[in-house]
């Protein structure tokens, strides 16, 4: 977990320090996010989610001048957990990350995705590598499992494409006891994404 907690964490922190606040979508300020079902994310992605176990946790788009997007979604309700460095925070059951990058050609988009794959790949224990497709959107897809004995999550699978100058990572990652299929919620979720 180190990549993903550290990453969001560091991320969202960024995103504080350099806006004081959050933008957030229309849709979003109308009604509570956990009642969003579709979202769009830039001009790139529309996500209409239709797991209703997954439900969108949230949204941050206050670094779209540099081209970055965040989104999550959790799965089961929320326990308290004290991280590393003392916080207590929700843990969930499992937890979905987007994170979209617009960048300004396709070699640049794919630069990045390469990079934020071999990150992953050097932070966990890799079990499965595949490459799919998923509503005629290529993606490469890795399984694994955190070799952190400290990280709350015990295995995940990520998924990460490119499409035209935007590049997509995907992570789903679980407790030890989840039960559910995480390559059918992911899958699922690919197929309800929506490239422009």
């Amino acid at each position: 977990m180190k990549f993903n907690i550290r990453f969001v964490l560091c991320f969202i922190c960024l995103l504080m320090t350099v806006t004081g606040c959050s933008l957030t979508a229309p849709a979003l300020e109308k009604e509570p996010i956990e009642n969003t079902a579709f979202l769009k994310i830039s001009s790139s992605l529309e996500v209409n989610n239709t797991d209703e176990s997954l439900i969108l946790y949230d949204y941050k788009e206050a670094l779209a001048g540099d081209g970055l997007y965040y989104a999550s979604w959790r799965i089961g309700d929320a326990t308290p957990y004290e991280n590393r460095d003392g916080d207590m925070v929700d843990l969930y059951d499992a937890q979905l990350y987007l994170l979209l990058g617009e960048f300004t050609s396709n070699a640049k988009a794919q630069e990045n995705q390469d990079a934020w794959l071999e990150r992953t790949e050097s932070n966990y224990e890799i079990s499965a590598e595949e490459e799919i497709v998923c509503d005629e959107q290529a993606y490469q897809m890795i399984t694994y499992t955190f070799p952190d004995e400290d990280s709350p999550y015990d295995r995940g699978i990520s998924a990460f494409g490119v499409h035209e100058n935007s590049a997509v990572c995907i992570e789903l990652t679980c407790q030890k006891d989840f039960t559910g299929d995480l390559e059918a919620i992911l899958t699922e979720f690919l197929g309800n994404c929506t490239y422009h």
